[in-house]
């Protein structure tokens, strides 16, 4: 395989793998409104986890490998 070829690949990967995070970080966004908006009395413990969950999986923060 050659340099260019190697390079589109792995360019590609990292597309791949940044729109994977980005789809999981608006899922996560969604789930965390849905519960506030159906539990709005529930604790702020919950709500801080779904916070701290969000944060953590926000896309281009840390690119593995």
């Amino acid at each position: 395989m050659g340099f260019k070829k190697a390079m589109v690949k792995r360019n590609q990967e990292l597309i791949d793998q940044f729109n994977r995070e980005e789809e999981r970080h608006w899922q996560l966004q969604w789930l965390k409104v849905k519960q506030r908006v159906r539990f709005p009395k529930l604790r702020e413990l919950p709500h801080a986890i779904l916070d701290l969950l969000c944060k953590a999986g926000r896309p281009g923060l840390i690119i593995s490998r």
